[in-house]
């Protein structure tokens, strides 16, 4: 995602990560066809979305939250139409592993 120069961090995702975002995604694909109005914008503003999240993590990620189940771990708040999601990470060194995310209404990673 983001490669380390300078004081940089390398932002890294797990498949678990990936595959939550890919349920995100199909959410929304579901959501929006269900809809009276559909936008056919929203998955690629979603992607958008998250794209500008890793960038924030490549070069600020210890702004986030600490996560409140998982003292070790951060979280990041992906502000998306009138919701979002939630990212899980950890800080490695230099490195930002994702490792989960949900729905901003869900209660907690699965």
């Amino acid at each position: 995602m983001s490669g380390q120069s300078g004081n940089r961090y390398r932002v890294l995702a797990t498949a678990t990560f990936q595959e939550d975002i890919g349920r995100l995604e199909d959410f929304i694909v579901e959501r929006e066809l269900a809809s009276h109005t559909p936008d056919d914008t929203c998955l690629f503003r979603f992607r958008d979305a998250v794209e500008k999240a890793m960038a924030i993590l490549s070069f600020a990620p210890h702004t986030c939250r600490r996560c409140e189940a998982h003292r070790g771990f951060r979280e990041l708040v992906i502000p998306f139409g009138h919701g979002g999601c939630v990212a899980l990470f950890a800080i490695r060194d230099f490195d930002v592993v994702l490792l989960a995310a949900r729905d901003q209404h869900e209660r907690d990673y699965r």
